[in-house]
């Protein structure tokens, strides 16, 4: 069995600012480094073993993941990047008008299969993540410290698509994720697990 623990990265600036962020390399903010903090003494606490940590290489992500780990020789691999939003990339969706808010709204309509203008689809994202997956051990633990579109697709990809506007899938900053993967199989163990957070003080 294959069980990947999927962390996001902490708060950038921009998250806070709800900007659509991807490619664009933010560093975390003070309550982003924090966030990674309290995910690093959870999981210190709860005393699991990982058999490797990947991260995704921009710098939200991999400081996510040397904060959280400290002791542990990081790998980091491109392939856990951020949904490429292309042109949409530093706007915010509620302020998006003209030609860039009918873009927006033929991708979102469809974005398995449509890419985002100057960027990626949904199954390029799992399409990538799966390559990734493929070349690691069938057996183990893995963390993966990634992002929220990212981990949304792969959640997609284990429970199925959901319809348009019918339902949404939250990933809070530093929330765990866990799949565990067999042979023809995968199960969601934990999804947006994020208590660490609700239990810091503030």
């Amino acid at each position: 069995m294959q069980e990947l623990w999927l962390i996001r990265h902490g708060e950038t600036d921009w998250n806070t600012e709800d900007r659509i962020v991807a490619a664009t390399d933010l560093p975390l903010n003070a309550t982003g480094i924090e966030q990674a903090r309290h995910v690093g003494a959870r999981l210190a606490e709860l005393g699991t073993r990982f058999d490797t940590v990947y991260a995704s290489d921009l710098a939200r992500a991999r400081v996510t993941a040397e904060l959280a780990f400290p002791a542990v020789t990081l790998r980091q691999d491109p392939r856990l990047r951020e949904l490429d939003y292309g042109v949409f990339e530093g706007h915010r969706w509620d302020e998006l008008d003209g030609s860039l808010a009918a873009a927006a709204s033929h991708w979102r309509a469809d974005p398995y299969p449509r890419r985002a203008p100057g960027g990626e689809s949904y199954d390029d994202v799992i399409a990538r993540f799966e390559a990734f997956r493929s070349e690691l051990p069938p057996s183990g633990r893995c963390a993966v410290v990634s992002h929220g579109g990212t981990i949304r697709c792969v959640v997609y990809a284990a429970m199925g698509r959901p319809p348009r506007g019918s339902w949404g899938l939250e990933i809070a900053n530093t929330a765990i994720s866990r799949l565990r993967y067999r042979e023809r199989t995968v199960r969601i163990v934990t999804l947006n697990d994020h208590a660490h957070l609700l239990d810091a003080p503030s």
